[in-house]
């Protein structure tokens, strides 16, 4: 029942975004959702009485429930040319954020696995990254949330700067979507902000961002061979690397790859269009989870030195991706 209420109130909070969207189309259900989630978990007097409504488990859901939703609407071909001409600049990208985590990070005397956890949710996949690898680098409970804290906050930031930015600078859909999904760091961000763009960027976005998430699983197994280095005086994991990898597979990818290959077959029919328009009232329903996550005192709690680590390491990211578009024409 409390995961029904949960349910609910982001329902309703879609359904508000939805309305104030239509007298702000430029701004969009999915940044109205958003804030509307931040103003009032932050305004309420009682806030932790929403953590009984499971409003982590509604955005988890949600939000892999409306990209599954999203393949059955686009072409397996097309989605797959997109994520392999999209992975050099991600490769960089993610080199360039990872350098500059652990590298500026230790001038800055963060400790190595805060910087590890900072630069692989940056330029990965945000919490579910830090999740993924917090096992494997032996985290301690307080650094895993300091991290998502970190990751949160510019996740925020992302999905309010992003758009504008993107307008002032001149990216045509196609260069934003790039943009948004190599540097925007977690899904439900790249979602929020190539959406605001427009429907074209939020698919590009979409795709190119569930592409770098797979990269998750080659950095668990290389962190994993490394800690006998990283961490000499650490005892032995009780699970074993297979275990853990198998743990980061996304999952939802695949369905969301499945979705497409049915729709790429024709067996949805004239379907396709209904799905993708519950699918996006699905994401906007867990982008309205995912603002009433963003507790203030969360952020403060982080300290200065995580959170100026992961804005150097973000802006790193960000300015790379735009840098190698303009070299190579993409934008």
């Amino acid at each position: 029942m409390r995961l029904a209420g949960g349910v609910l109130l982001c329902l309703l909070i879609a359904v508000v975004a939805e309305w104030a969207s239509s007298y702000a189309p430029l701004i969009g259900a999915p940044l109205f959702a958003i804030a509307i989630g931040v103003v009032l978990t932050n305004t309420l007097r009682e806030p932790l009485r929403l953590k009984s409504l499971r409003i982590s488990e509604v955005s988890k859901l949600a939000l892999k429930g409306g990209i599954i939703l999203l393949g059955a609407s686009l072409d397996i071909g097309d989605i797959l040319r997109t994520g392999l001409d999209s992975l050099p600049l991600l490769l960089v990208t993610i080199v360039v954020g990872l350098v500059c985590a652990l590298g500026v990070g230790r001038a800055m005397g963060v400790d190595w696995r805060m910087r590890c956890l900072i630069g692989i949710g940056t330029t990965i996949c945000g919490g579910s990254a830090i999740a993924a690898l917090a096992p494997v680098l032996r985290a301690k409970a307080e650094e895993i949330a300091y991290a998502i804290s970190v990751i949160f906050f510019f996740n925020m930031l992302a999905v309010f700067a992003f758009p504008p930015l993107g307008h002032l600078i001149g990216l045509s859909d196609t260069g934003f979507g790039l943009w948004a999904g190599t540097a925007v760091n977690d899904t439900s961000a790249v979602v929020a902000a190539g959406f605001a763009y427009s429907h074209d960027a939020g698919i590009m976005a979409t795709i190119v961002k569930l592409t770098r998430t797979t990269l998750i699983i080659p950095l668990v197994i290389g962190f994993g061979f490394a800690m006998p280095w990283l961490d000499p005086d650490a005892k032995r994991s009780d699970t074993s690397l297979g275990q853990r990898v198998y743990n980061a597979v996304p999952m939802f990818i695949l369905l969301f790859l499945g979705a497409a290959v049915l729709n790429s077959l024709g067996l949805l029919g004239g379907y396709a269009p209904d799905i993708q328009l519950i699918g996006r009232w699905v994401l906007v329903v867990a982008l309205a989870a995912v603002g009433l996550q963003g507790y203030w005192s969360a952020f403060v709690g982080a300290g200065t030195k995580p959170l100026l680590l992961g804005l150097v390491t973000w802006i790193a990211v960000g300015v790379s991706s735009l840098l190698i578009q303009t070299w190579t024409h993409a934008l």
